[in-house]
């Protein structure tokens, strides 16, 4: 099996891709017959084509960024090889893995197909195409010398949209220059930009916190600002992170930030959570407020005790460790009362199936004189015909006939040379003058088929 490793190119943090897939197809089946000598009655040996390769997603904890699937979005498996005489089947198309981060979300038309969360969880994304069959299939004791060979299916192919929501178990969050990066630094070993100037994180870090004999995942969210669920500064692009998060540290600036008072500040961050999503206001929340060397930080302590008083306020310095030790003790106590099902599930959904009358297929009249016929199994039946061989056009004949597809197309108002569309081909309807006392024949000619060998 192919696999894609994870290559670290400078492409920096990248959360969403849209992609191209496209599984390969399968082999064609061959029509042979056994000719040896002194045997006279070999038979049809035609072997089988083989299946075409799949597209996998896995998640791995390795992986932090979807760059390196961002830069490479066309994304192909290998076809599989043709039947061969002597019931020799085809190889297989080899599989293709693509690796990406925990917390992928793969979306096709709007639709999730899945989550991947779990280090390993695989995904097939993209369903390679069911090899053709032999003549070795079609053989019966009413024709024991078939001449049909079947194409082999088209791979599965769609474009996708992946989507990466950081998975952490604390997320950090507050205004610019709140000191957020410093926090991180502190309690582990992540070392992400810090400057004193606003937005100078501009990707999402994450963290591995050891205390107590506790490990947890800390991730530092970029700095927000009022109307951030609007799109304003880093806006949405990053409030996607904090929505799988069990826990949020709220760092808090004494000082403030560009005017506003941290009281205000506070209210300001929750408004912006609460618009993004309503969940991210059920979540627990600790205010932390920095810089506990500055003259004001006690004072804002207590000033936010009185207006939040259902929230934990903690009074902290990053840079001098000071009263990080209690934060850390309060959080390793709250992760464990804290249940999964109350975190944010991008529950997987199927695509609903196109709705089809009884029959497996759909008739529609797209102009005057021109039929459609549409239907998942009539189309993959059409994909799948070698209209190269006599053999396999009475057998489509049949099948047609068997479907009850000519009587629909009769009733839908088809007459003599109307244009019938089915799978991507084109088909002539003409009808036989019928006999006296049977009902009349209906065939169907391929154009192309009646240019190159002249009907």
């Amino acid at each position: 099996m192919t696999k894609i490793q994870d290559h670290r190119i400078a492409a920096g943090f990248i959360d969403t891709a849209r992609i191209y897939l496209k599984a390969g197809k399968g082999g064609d089946g061959c029509a042979s017959f056994r000719r040896e000598k002194f045997i006279p009655y070999g038979g049809p040996d035609g072997g089988h084509g083989g299946k075409g390769g799949s597209i996998w997603f896995e998640a791995s904890s390795n992986i932090t960024t979807l760059a390196e699937i961002a830069c490479h979005p066309h994304i192909t498996a290998p076809d599989a090889c043709p039947g061969k005489g002597n019931r020799k089947d085809g190889a297989y198309g080899e599989d293709i893995t693509l690796y990406v981060p925990r917390g992928t979300v793969l979306k096709r038309s709007g639709t999730v197909l899945v989550d991947l969360k779990e280090h390993g969880q695989r995904f097939m994304a993209a369903k390679g195409g069911r090899g053709g069959r032999g003549n070795t299939a079609f053989k019966t004791r009413f024709n024991n010398a078939p001449k049909i060979a079947e194409l082999g299916e088209p791979g599965e192919q769609y474009e996708a949209r992946l989507e990466l929501s950081v998975l952490a178990d604390v997320g950090f969050v507050g205004l610019p220059n709140a000191g957020k990066s410093t926090l991180l630094s502190a309690i582990s070993a992540a070392r992400p930009k810090i400057a004193d100037y606003p937005f100078t994180t501009l990707n999402p870090n994450i963290g591995m916190v050891s205390h107590k004999g506790k490990n947890f995942a800390a991730a530092d969210i970029p700095g927000l600002i009022e109307g951030a669920h609007d799109g304003k500064g880093l806006g949405v692009v990053f409030l996607k992170h904090i929505l799988r998060t069990k826990l949020l540290v709220h760092v808090v600036d004494p000082l403030g930030f560009s005017g506003m008072k941290p009281e205000k500040s506070v209210r300001v961050i929750e408004k912006e959570l609460k618009g993004y999503h309503p969940l991210l206001a059920k979540k627990t929340v600790i205010l932390a407020v920095n810089k506990s060397d500055l003259p004001e930080a006690a004072k804002v302590q207590e000033a936010l005790k009185k207006k939040f008083k259902k929230r934990e306020v903690f009074l902290i310095s990053a840079v001098t460790g000071k009263g990080i030790s209690r934060l850390l003790d309060r959080i390793i106590k709250l992760l464990p009362t804290i249940k999964d099902e109350d975190l944010y599930q991008a529950a997987a959904q199927s695509i609903p199936a196109a709705v089809q009358p009884k029959g497996g297929f759909k008739i529609a009249v797209e102009a005057e004189g021109v039929f459609s016929v549409k239907g998942t199994r009539i189309e993959k039946l059409i994909a799948m015909t070698n209209f190269g061989q006599g053999d396999s056009w009475d057998r489509l004949h049949r099948i047609f006939k068997t479907i009850g597809m000519d009587k629909a197309l009769r009733k839908a108002g088809c007459v003599e040379g109307n244009l019938v569309r089915v799978g991507g081909k084109e088909f002539q309807w003409s009808e036989a003058v019928p006999t006296p006392g049977k009902p009349g024949k209906f065939a169907y000619k391929y154009k192309r088929f009646e240019q190159e060998y002249g009907g």
